[in-house]
């Protein structure tokens, strides 16, 4: 079974799955994105660890530098603790809880501690001999006022050996105001380690920005 762990977007974070007890998975997405809001660079940093029968516990940092009229430098942190349940071989549900701290990601208007739920719902597959999976995601997140709910859909496919392609599509915030953006990312497994590349753009409508991405997964 392929078992995706994170994030790899700002959405991309815990799946539907656990990992085994004792494992550790590092997952680093670096982006770079042009358009309304002038030039923007993101790191994203989550690390994973299974903590047996389906537990497992998270964190991920994520910086944004932003670069227009007025430089806006911003970095925050979350710690989760999910639960995982197999639905029979290849399917899996999972919920989350966590807390976040630091400055927030999502606007001016969203500031202070919180708290974020999430639910997921995935499956793996075979395609003619090729392991593939396919990920659905929900979450809520609540900073005193501020309220922000997260939809998110991914699929990967092992397209050749070592080789592995995926695409993701996920709404942040109200539709008529929020970010939905959609990604495509190719990597490459050397051993424990996959390097991936890929291409972010805005499809929401509100407003327009596009990039590149680098991507580094690590399994322990």
């Amino acid at each position: 079974m392929l078992v995706t762990g994170g994030a790899a977007a700002p959405a991309a974070e815990a799946s539907a799955w656990a990992l085994a007890e004792g494992v550790q998975q590092t997952f680093a997405t670096v982006s770079r994105e042009t358009g309304d809001f002038g030039q923007s660079w993101r790191a994203d940093d989550y690390v994973e660890l299974g903590l047996g029968d389906g537990w497992a516990l998270n964190t991920k940092i994520e910086t944004n530098i932003r670069i227009n009229d007025l430089y806006d430098d911003r970095s925050g942190f979350r710690v989760g603790l999910l639960k995982a349940f197999a639905l029979g071989e290849r399917a899996s549900f999972s919920v989350q809880a966590s807390l976040l701290a630091g400055e927030s990601l999502d606007g001016v208007e969203c500031e202070g501690e919180g708290w974020e739920g999430r639910a997921a719902l995935g499956t793996s597959f075979s395609l003619a001999g090729r392991e593939g999976y396919v990920n659905l995601e929900a979450g809520r997140r609540f900073r005193g006022d501020c309220e922000r709910g997260v939809v998110e859909l991914a699929t990967g496919l092992e397209f050749a050996t070592n080789w592995s392609m995926e695409l993701k599509a996920w709404q942040d915030g109200p539709s008529s105001t929020g970010s939905a953006k959609a990604e495509i990312a190719v990597s490459h497994n050397f051993g424990p380690l996959a390097v991936g590349v890929g291409w972010r753009e805005e499809i929401s409508g509100n407003f327009a920005e596009k990039g590149w991405l680098l991507s580094a997964r690590g399994q322990f």
